[in-house]
């Protein structure tokens, strides 16, 4: 008698995408579809009827692949992605079951090992770096999933919510070019991620078609945290030319950096002027009160949980992509240059 296993091989894929094609599941080419069926019916393959509605059961919880757990309770972005999440799961009474990893765990993972018990329904994976393998092996797997906050450049096509950072970069820019300021510098989070790929690609870009100023000493790296802003601000502040305004890529790194300027004796925004990302509420609040590119991760998290649900469901996706718009929320960390 013929294995799934045997038909895998017959049709030259994984497991994984066998199942998926057993079970009508989406995401799968209309040309692989047909060499797996053609493989099916070569082999006489006939799925055991018990085991495919073990498998069509639900858990009613969902897995959650997030950054390691300091950086979850401790970042407010992260921790509004959750709450949007959960909502939604609370409505259709659902658990969440949080798996905190940091990069070199994520690395080193198989997410079919944290799927292949049939303990989750479906994975959210937060901030995904742009070259993990492992989100393929994670697509061809029979276990519905949203990227959030990060997608791979591997596979474009995937479920995926994130936000516009070109456009978020682009009123950062035109804030501060309308204030004056022609030489700006950025602090952006780690380049394993598509965010800060596509916030750095982004800075280049709208430098070069306003023809203002670039030098590599004014881009700084972080990790999305107040301490790396603060590292990063006092390298780029080494500088023969000094910048008159900083581009940060959250609101952590931009809290951090006015606090590498007051250090320095530099008042903000007399001196020099501060954007951030994301309007956390603690900006509003910080003193001075941030100027910042406005995304709504809680609105994000319910986006994504929304998503998921269809997919469990198997309900037509309008968009396997969702992109939220961003807004500028004008504060008192940037000013007219004098």
């Amino acid at each position: 008698m013929a294995t799934i296993k045997d038909v895998a091989v017959r049709a030259g894929v994984t497991i994984g995408t066998v199942s998926r094609v057993l079970n009508n599941k989406k995401w799968v080419s209309d040309k692989c579809r047909v060499r797996v069926q053609g493989a099916i019916d070569d082999l006489h393959y006939k799925p055991q009827a018990h085991a495919r509605r073990l498998r069509q059961k639900h858990s009613r919880i969902c897995g959650v692949i997030a950054p390691h757990h300091t950086a979850i309770f401790r970042s407010p972005f992260f921790t509004n992605i959750m709450e949007g999440i959960e909502e939604i799961a609370a409505e259709k009474q659902y658990r969440l079951l949080l798996h905190p990893l940091n990069e070199t765990a994520r690395a080193q993972l198989s997410y079919r090992a944290l799927l292949g018990d049939g303990s989750v329904d479906g994975m959210f994976v937060l901030n995904a770096w742009s070259t993990d393998v492992s989100i393929r092996e994670l697509a061809e797997s029979n276990v519905p999933f949203v990227l959030i906050n990060g997608k791979i450049t591997i596979q474009e096509d995937l479920p995926y919510v994130g936000f516009d950072n070109r456009g978020g970069v682009e009123l950062a820019i035109q804030h501060l070019k309308g204030l004056g300021h022609e030489r700006i510098a950025i602090i952006n989070g780690r380049m394993t991620t598509t965010n800060a790929i596509e916030r750095y690609q982004a800075y280049q870009e709208l430098l070069a078609r306003h023809h203002m100023d670039f030098e590599q000493d004014w881009v700084g790296e972080g990790d999305f945290e107040e301490e790396g802003g603060f590292r990063a601000c006092e390298k780029i502040m080494k500088a023969v030319r000094k910048p008159t305004a900083f581009l940060c890529a959250n609101d952590l790194m931009a809290m951090g950096a006015i606090r590498a300027l007051k250090a320095q004796g530099l008042m903000v925004p007399e001196n020099i002027s501060v954007v951030g990302f994301d309007n956390m509420e603690e900006a509003g609040y910080h003193k001075p009160a941030l100027t910042t590119v406005a995304f709504s991760a809680y609105e994000m998290g319910k986006v994504a949980a929304r998503k998921m649900f269809q997919i469990i469901t198997e309900e037509t996706l309008e968009h396997r992509a969702t992109t939220l718009q961003p807004e500028l929320i004008e504060r008192d960390s940037t000013s007219q240059l004098h």
